[in-house]
């Protein structure tokens, strides 16, 4: 049994690394989200009630009266996070759309779709993390098909004292909940791996072979538009050889949308 926590307490060390560098990101993009022009809707009726939680149960702190207007921050189950012109901030239920208008139009329905005030094409992103015991970075391009499913287009590279590998692969990633602040989903492709021995022996050759993959995660929506991703893959990559090898991947990181 092997006694040397070292390769342990570095593994340790470089994810509390990333940690403390994503929260600074973090905080400085949650800024940014903050100042895309949101979803605006100007009440039509005699005044709205804003709760302090998404339920009927929580207390109501404000009262915005006909007239003004309020942006939509972001939406949670049946109910919707708004600000006014004071900056207060409170929830109302999507049953009370009736009562606003967006751009002069009187809504007729009483249901905003995650797009509605979330509108993306396009998520950009970068991560890193563990190649069954090397360094992994990775960046990736996604583009949203529907409201639940993306094409994701992902290179990495995994670094390690035995060899170096290169993968490329295209994912089809399913988001079941996409309007929840902490959103699962699932994902499935393929791709190709190379990789280089840092042997120097004469029979130490590149490899390319291919790889099919599958993989759960969480988003996490911490900004308007700056999302904190944790991810598992499980990979198993077809050789030309006897046996077939399986690589296990975690990694973690944050992407934005446009």
């Amino acid at each position: 049994m092997r006694h040397d926590n070292t390769p342990a307490m570095k593994k340790k060390f470089r994810y509390l690394k990333l940690f403390s560098i994503l929260f600074l990101i973090a905080n400085s993009l949650c800024v940014y989200g903050e100042s895309e022009t949101p979803l605006l809707l100007k009440i039509e009726v005699p005044y709205i009630e804003l709760h302090s939680g998404p339920g009927i149960g929580y207390p109501i702190l404000y009262v915005i009266e006909q007239g003004e207007s309020v942006s939509v921050l972001f939406k949670r189950t049946g109910w919707l996070k708004v600000k006014d012109k004071r900056s207060n901030e409170g929830w109302l239920p999507q049953s009370k759309l009736l009562g606003f208008s967006k751009s002069g139009t009187k809504l007729s329905h009483s249901k905003l779709t995650f797009t509605d005030f979330q509108s993306r094409d396009y998520e950009v992103g970068i991560m890193y993390g563990d190649f069954d015991g090397a360094n992994f970075y990775n960046i990736q391009l996604d583009y949203r098909l529907s409201e639940v499913f993306s094409a994701e287009v992902s290179a990495g590279k995994a670094l390690s004292s035995i060899s170096d590998s290169d993968v490329y692969e295209l994912l089809l990633l399913a988001e079941p909940l996409p309007e929840l602040v902490v959103s699962p989903y699932v994902a499935i492709g393929g791709g190709i791996i190379n990789t280089k021995p840092h042997s120097v022996l004469a029979d130490s050759k590149t490899r390319q072979d291919t790889l099919m993959s599958t993989a759960i995660g969480v988003k996490y929506h911490l900004a308007r538009n700056f999302v904190l991703r944790a991810e598992y893959k499980y990979s198993l990559v077809l050789t030309d050889r006897d046996n077939n090898e399986e690589i296990q991947v975690w990694k973690l990181g944050f992407s934005v949308f446009f």
